[in-house]
């Protein structure tokens, strides 16, 4: 299974448009300023590498023109251009450093990258202009969580919700952090709470569908994950619901999902796990065996990877080695190897 926690779309400085050109300016800052008022339009169409042009011509006439380079780094990121979006908000922030709004958006944008700690400590400088914004403190919260210190994301995220109770992101951050956590109840209610306050935030529907999965309800899971796949086609969600299929009994379509997810990233831990238990349920083995360890080596954090060795073993003959990988999973709090260590293994 993967988890998916929230990211913000950035934000784009249209305040510092200024409507009515001085007498004063120049011909040069006059267009200038023209252009960059025709980027933030095409930007709020949409129009992504229209407005990247109208921002280039608006810097190319005023080559220190900080907003200009802000909000083309927030056209190049909703465009998918990360780097350049990295490098023109690091460039608003060289020309200005009391621009606030790009050193958060390079902040933002450096969280998508392994650069965490230059990215927290840049957010963290400004925390203080963001006392009173919620999003600050989720924005914050995908930070820790990535860095897998999870208690310092459920403080900033009590933080947000404590300014915005209704702040669906916050809720949904906070249903992934008790999921990580096993405090699946919790999770349950916080996702349920952000799904009836946007009935479109997908990733609380994905991550409500693992909860259900975890409780063996695969009906109510594929129900939920097939919302959030209507809403956004992420690979992510059709991996999770290649793995519900599977529990499902549809092995065939179910590893149709899980082929796609591999298709785009052959080193997905989550999606090599399924296709080892898919190899499990069709009794081959060596190959389950050998495709879980693989995904073991990848990433030893996947959820039930030492259950599903343990069951790959035992039956195989192997009970000295299930009992050993229920072990295992059993320190790591899995529900299902516990069980199993406590059945096989007396």
């Amino acid at each position: 299974m993967n988890f998916t926690y929230n990211t913000f779309t950035k934000f784009i400085t249209f305040s510092t448009i200024i409507l009515l050109l001085l007498p004063s300016c120049s011909r040069s800052e006059k267009d200038s300023e023209l252009f960059f008022i025709q980027g933030n339009v095409a930007y709020k169409k949409g129009d992504y590498e229209k407005a990247i042009g109208f921002f280039s011509e608006a810097i190319e006439k005023t080559p220190t023109f900080a907003d200009a380079y802000n909000n083309r780094g927030s056209a190049k990121l909703a465009n998918d251009d990360l780097n350049g979006a990295i490098t023109d908000f690091e460039k608003a922030v060289s020309l200005d450093n009391d621009f606030v709004l790009a050193k958060y958006n390079l902040g933002d944008a450096l969280s998508i990258t392994d650069r965490l700690d230059e990215s927290l400590n840049l957010l963290r400088s400004i925390e203080n202009k963001y006392q009173d914004s919620s999003f600050y403190f989720v924005t914050l919260s995908n930070i820790y969580i990535q860095k897998n210190k999870f208690p310092d994301a459920q403080q900033v995220l009590q933080k947000a919700l404590s300014l915005n109770q209704q702040n669906d992101k916050a809720l949904t951050n906070l249903g992934f952090v008790q999921y990580q956590e096993k405090n699946y109840d919790q999770a349950k209610v916080n996702f349920e709470k952000a799904i009836a306050i946007n009935p479109k935030q997908d990733f609380a529907l994905n991550n409500l569908s693992l909860v259900y999965a975890h409780d063996n309800k695969f009906a109510k899971a594929i129900e939920l994950v097939d919302k959030a796949i209507g809403l956004n086609k992420n690979v992510l969600y059709e991996n999770n619901k290649g793995f519900y299929l599977l529990n499902s009994g549809n092995l065939t379509e179910g590893k149709k999902l899980i082929d796609k997810a591999l298709e785009e990233n052959k080193n997905n831990a989550w999606a090599i796990r399924n296709l080892g238990f898919f190899e499990f349920l069709n009794k081959n083995y060596k190959q389950a065996v050998s495709l879980l360890e693989q995904a073991d080596k990848l990433d030893p954090t996947v959820e039930l990877l030492n259950y599903y060795l343990g069951e790959t073993n035992f039956a195989m003959g192997e009970k000295a080695k299930a009992c050993q990988y229920w072990k295992i999973g059993s320190q790591l709090n899995e529900d299902k190897s516990v069980k199993r260590l406590t059945e096989v293994c007396k």
